[in-house]
């Protein structure tokens, strides 16, 4: 089973008879659950209550639209019109668009877009309303968009778009490596990365996790693994329904390149894997802010009904065995301007 810091994507067989969905909630909770939980929370009789139950802000029950959101953020693609909106009253604010259909039919930034296959955007949720506006690339999608006051219409078919969580350069000979997500794939596009910058001359690389809230934890393994010998511990993970685990770096390279990793308050999850491991093992120098300190693991489960329950599983410990729910990771050089600080650690001797 692959397991997910944030997320794991984990279809439900689907019965021949559909249960109610808090029974089939109900059913998850008992066989998945990171706690043992008492009959008098099982017993609640509303998926909303049960959930309400558990005092757990990160298990929640997504609706077909906001799991299609979630997934987006993790498989490294998804089904789209190429807008990028904001809240706004009324509606969704188109901040700006990419090549695609949404721009190629006409829409702008400025529009809003005020109902989507004729549901108003301003009672939907933001994640709900952009749930509905991702799909199945190919299918159909209506949006009725305002601009100066004149509404208008558009029908658009939906087109894949890719996304690139990983983002390179050379700066002052260091190789600076942005992740700002660990989706599908990221593992492979650093390992390929770091090959470029070193063959570019960089004599150090820096991971930058600020704004990184997490993903994918095979992706943080191997991430981890470029760095690490192999056999390395990253993280220990155990739950109530699961042994104690302790996953190992593997197929890496074992690089010496001097190492930094940058992190800040919104550094969580997958990031705080990558950091706790590489700071366990004096691999690399943490540099930045403490932390977020979200030590639990959650999957999304896929229900029949095409809704999912994001529901935490297990919890993790650092190699050291650090629970990082108590402050999160904590750099080992403090600085509200971690890559500055980072370059300078790097060419300090150089130009000396």
């Amino acid at each position: 089973m692959a397991f997910g810091i944030g997320v794991a994507l984990r279809p439900v067989a689907r019965p021949a008879r559909p249960q109610p969905e808090v029974a089939q909630v109900r059913a998850q909770l008992v066989s998945l659950y990171y706690r043992n939980l008492p009959k008098q929370v099982l017993q609640k009789p509303t998926v909303a209550a049960l959930l309400s139950a558990l005092h757990d802000r990160y298990t929640t029950y997504l609706s077909p639209s906001e799991y299609r959101a979630a997934r987006r953020a993790f498989t490294g693609g998804y089904g789209g019109v190429g807008v990028f909106v904001l809240p706004a009253p009324g509606g969704l604010l188109v901040r700006r668009t990419i090549v695609g259909p949404a721009r190629v039919a006409g829409v702008r930034p400025g529009d809003t877009i005020m109902a989507v296959d004729g549901s108003s955007t301003a009672a939907l949720s933001f994640h709900e309303a952009m749930g509905r506006i991702l799909g199945r690339p190919g299918s159909k999608v209506t949006l009725r968009i305002l601009r100066d006051g004149r509404p208008m219409q558009f029908e658009l078919v939906r087109r894949t778009y890719v996304l690139h969580s990983l983002h390179a350069r050379l700066d002052h000979g260091v190789g600076v490596l942005r992740l700002d997500a660990f989706s599908r794939g990221t593992a492979a596009a650093s390992a390929t990365a770091v090959r470029r910058l070193t063959r570019a001359g960089a004599k150090a690389i820096v991971l930058d996790l600020r704004g990184n809230p997490g993903g994918l934890l095979d992706q943080a393994v191997g991430v981890v693994s470029l760095f690490l010998p192999p056999g390395s511990s990253v993280v220990s993970l155990a739950g109530a329904h699961k042994p104690l685990r302790i996953i190992y770096s593997h197929g890496g390279a074992d690089s010496t390149i001097p190492l930094a990793v940058l992190v800040d308050h919104t550094s969580a999850s997958a990031s705080e894997v990558v950091a706790g491991a590489l700071k366990d093992h004096d691999r690399a120098s943490v540099i930045g802010e403490s932390t977020y300190g979200k030590s639990l693991v959650q999957e999304l489960v896929q229900l029949p009904s095409g809704a999912a329950l994001k529901l935490t599983v297990a919890r993790y410990l650092t190699p050291a065995g650090v629970d990082i729910s108590r402050g999160g990771v904590q750099p080992d050089i403090r600085s509200p301007h971690a890559l500055d600080a980072a370059i300078r650690l790097f060419t300090a001797g150089r130009r000396s």
